[in-house]
């Protein structure tokens, strides 16, 4: 399936949230009781209609020729990706991999050696697969998380 990766614009914030939503609740559901997935829906990237219209972050937006599909949100100022977001439905289909790499672009055009996020446990093995390295551990939104970093 074709991917096409663009710069997020206003109007994307409503469909990303559904995405996100999705995404976490799939995620999370078996692993967690309701209330921490619901807080999980409602504060993971609850910045992102500002992040969209901030030149400090990249919001990267992938998708098929009829939804997006995935998304990243990149810190341009400190070299760091504060969310990578792919659909239960279009997983380990290389959508995250892909918004990965033009992440990675783009810090470097921003001047950045190296990449850093922290990620929910259950995100190690994409970060892993995708050349990062773990760093030591981190809270991620209240939750154990792993912090990680690359070099590009």
């Amino acid at each position: 399936m074709e991917v096409t990766i663009r710069d997020a614009e206003p109007e994307d914030a409503s469909s990303l949230d559904v995405l996100r939503a999705q995404a976490l609740k799939m995620t999370f559901e078996d692993e967690y009781d309701r209330q921490t997935v619901g807080d999980l829906v409602a504060t993971v990237d609850e910045e992102l209609p500002n992040w969209i219209d901030d030149d400090r972050y990249l919001v990267a937006v992938a998708e098929t020729e009829v939804t997006p599909v995935s998304y990243a949100v990149f810190d341009r100022k400190n070299g760091t990706i504060l969310s990578i977001v792919t659909s239960p439905d279009y997983e380990r289909e290389g959508f995250g991999s892909a918004i990965l790499a033009h992440v990675e672009t783009a810090a470097n055009e921003h001047g950045h050696e190296s990449l850093s996020a922290v990620a929910p446990r259950s995100a190690l093995a994409f970060f892993e697969a995708c050349g990062f390295e773990t760093a030591g551990t981190a809270e991620w939104h209240g939750l154990p998380g792993v912090r990680l970093e690359k070099s590009i």
